[in-house]
């Protein structure tokens, strides 16, 4: 690894973060937590979505380490002054790299202050600050309606144009080794490298407490239309006629851009037996809630990148079975994770694999502690230590040096 640049980097980060929820917010905990723990930062500041009242001027720390992490509320979503309320925070905490980890809707669902957040990397990059971008979504035309997004030709030019102006960091991270290829099919992969998310938690094989039901499932996700609930729930009757002791069990909250969704679900399947709608889990709760988990299910209906959710199955034990989608896929190919597919949309092919899975405990535990082991080689301390060597190269050659 590169010499650090003493006495540490001072690192700013724009980024979605609790109390957001969600797997960039996740990420972007996770990550700095595990950065801080490096010792090769002098500060962290995270400029992070406004809470109310929006833009408080108020600091906090976090309740862990050294102190060297500055969380602030310094912008929110779908307000068009968040470039200048951006640009201004990072001046001020003169950062010596400044990075943004950002989907392409993160600053809002409206085109115009969507494209006016990605604006801000390039105007950082020119303003003489090195700029790591990692980009975890590209815009795909035939996904948006599946997202619940606008479509139409000009949100595919705001999306392109918004991925040109990104591109132009000094570094570019992608979670998916596809996304370069499709990138570079477009010409705008020039600083474009490919850098898992890694997994969160230590990895570790859970044991499954005997009070809880054998054949229990669990899905956990930043919940909204497109993950699928709705074909698991219905998918959950068809399971438990064959398997009268199969429980499914939910976690997660509300995806930012559908508030209300869960509660909603939740009214609509009432009386449905079988179902524990836990919501919101701490990092210890949901530890409890992979342990009780035979398997893992992933049932979404379209994707916006990598999946954190898999890595949590893969890190405490547990085989999944995931929707059949371009993006579930090549994540599974490119970290050699073994999963069970199911087409999306289909609940009787759903209960199937489930069924499948269920029925047979050799190919549990195979699936398992092949994750297990893969899991083992992309902890927080591998994925760290890789941004801490792009942040420090990035820095010296933004210092003029040789790298």
């Amino acid at each position: 690894m590169t010499a650090p640049i003493s006495p540490g980097l001072n690192l700013c980060v724009v980024s979605s973060f609790p109390p957001d929820t969600g797997g960039q917010a996740d990420f972007g905990w996770h990550m700095v937590r595990g950065l801080e723990r490096t010792g090769r930062f002098r500060a962290i500041t995270v400029l992070a979505a406004a809470e109310a009242p929006p833009y408080a001027r108020t600091s906090e720390r976090t309740r862990e380490g050294g102190g060297i992490i500055t969380v602030r509320r310094a912008w929110a979503r779908d307000d068009l002054r968040t470039p200048w309320r951006l640009l201004a925070a990072i001046r001020e905490a003169q950062p010596d790299v400044t990075w943004f980890s950002l989907g392409l809707t993160m600053f809002g669902r409206s085109r115009a202050s969507a494209f006016l957040g990605c604006s801000v990397p390039m105007i950082v990059q020119r303003l003489g600050i090195p700029t790591v971008v990692t980009l975890h979504e590209i815009y795909r035309a035939e996904e948006v309606n599946g997202l619940g997004l606008r479509g139409g030709r000009l949100t595919a030019w705001g999306a392109r144009g918004a991925t040109r102006m990104l591109m132009q960091a000094q570094a570019v991270c992608l979670p998916l080794g596809r996304y370069v290829a499709l990138l570079e099919r477009q010409d705008a992969a020039r600083r474009a490298r490919h850098l898992p998310l890694g997994v969160y938690v230590p990895p570790e094989a859970l044991t499954h407490p005997a009070s809880a039901p054998r054949d229990e499932l669990l899905m956990f996700t930043a919940h909204a239309p497109h993950k699928g609930l709705a074909v698991l729930l219905e998918a959950l009757p068809r399971v438990r006629r064959s398997l009268p002791g199969a429980t499914l069990t939910l976690a997660g909250s509300d995806h930012p851009r559908y508030p209300g969704y869960l509660a909603a679900m939740r009214e609509r399947m009432n009386g449905l037996a079988g179902v524990r709608w836990l919501g919101l889990q701490t990092e210890v709760e949901l530890r409890a809630a992979y342990a009780r988990a035979r398997a893992v299910v992933l049932p979404y209906m379209a994707t916006t990148g990598a999946s954190s959710a898999l890595h949590y199955a893969a890190a405490y034990g547990r085989p999944v079975v995931v929707s059949d989608l371009p993006d579930l896929r090549a994540m599974a190919a490119e970290e050699d994770l073994w999963v069970n597919y199911a087409p999306p949309g289909e609940p009787a092919a759903l209960a199937e694999a489930l069924l499948k899975l269920l029925s047979d405990p050799a190919r549990q535990a195979a699936q398992a502690a092949h994750n297990l082991a893969v899991a083992q080689t992309m902890t927080l301390e591998h994925t760290c230590a890789r941004y801490v060597e792009l942040f420090e190269s990035v820095a010296k050659k933004g210092l003029g040096l040789q790298v």
